[in-house]
């Protein structure tokens, strides 16, 4: 509120600006009734300020700032600053304004300093997950190798036993075919033996001999069956060889 001259009392304006500085030395309650002349913009501005001494109370200050339009902490944070204290002066809604966005800037640096400190700690855990999957990896792959040289060597075997199976199986041919021929030769010979009987020999012939002749087995029979043989056998001796050397490289 004002003094008019007459010392009637005026009513204030809703315009900040027109309160006086001597009202506000007054209600900081300095002691000094003595009427003073309104100092100057300069003067004004050192009045607020925080470096200035005025030691007035929150209640105070604040009716001089809109009315109690500030809290506390907004308070504080006005008389820390000079020239936030003469725009609240001037302009408390701009000043409320200022506030706000400083403190929203507050709350979006901590929310980006908490974001940041939670993706260095993925990043920690995603470093580790990949040195677990490398190390496991680096075994599978080892199993891999083992089992890659396992199947060779099961095919190798495989196949001696199917090139075996395949000698067996010539050789039981051979000897099956040897056998007809001599069932069939033995044949010959009964039937042979038993037409001589009826008919008067010309000629003395020595049986011994007759029979020894066809109880021979062809040359050309018998150097397959040994071929066979030879051929079975060192396919057996081939494969024991393979299995030792396999066995020694295990080792």
């Amino acid at each position: 509120m004002k003094r008019s001259a007459g010392g009637e009392i005026a009513p204030t304006t809703r315009h900040y600006r027109s309160v006086s500085m001597d009202s506000f030395i007054g209600k900081l309650n300095f002691g000094n009734e003595s009427p003073k002349l309104p100092p100057s913009p300069g003067q004004r501005t050192g009045l607020v300020s925080p470096g200035n001494g005025i030691d007035g109370s929150s209640s105070a200050f604040s009716l001089e700032f809109g009315n109690g339009e500030f809290s506390g902490p907004e308070l504080k944070k006005i008389m820390a600053n000079e020239k936030l204290a003469e725009i609240a002066l001037s302009d408390p809604k701009r000043a409320k304004r200022i506030l706000a966005n400083r403190q929203s800037a507050a709350r979006s640096k901590e929310r980006k300093m908490r974001y940041i400190s939670e993706l260095e700690h993925k990043v920690q855990t995603l470093q580790t997950e990949a040195t677990t999957l490398s190390a496991q990896l680096t075994l599978l792959q080892r199993d891999s190798a083992g089992l890659t040289n396992q199947n060779s060597e099961l095919k190798f075997r495989l196949q001696s036993m199917e090139q075996q199976a395949k000698l067996r199986d010539a050789l039981n041919e051979a000897l099956t075919a040897e056998v007809q021929r001599l069932k069939l030769a033995t044949a010959e010979l009964s039937g042979d033996s038993h037409s001589s009987s009826c008919l008067i020999p010309q000629h003395s012939v020595n049986p011994l001999m007759f029979q020894h002749q066809h109880q021979q087995p062809p040359a050309a029979s018998q150097q397959n069956i040994h071929h066979l043989q030879q051929q079975h056998q060192q396919q057996q001796q081939h494969q024991n060889g393979n299995a030792n050397s396999n066995s020694d490289l295990k080792q």
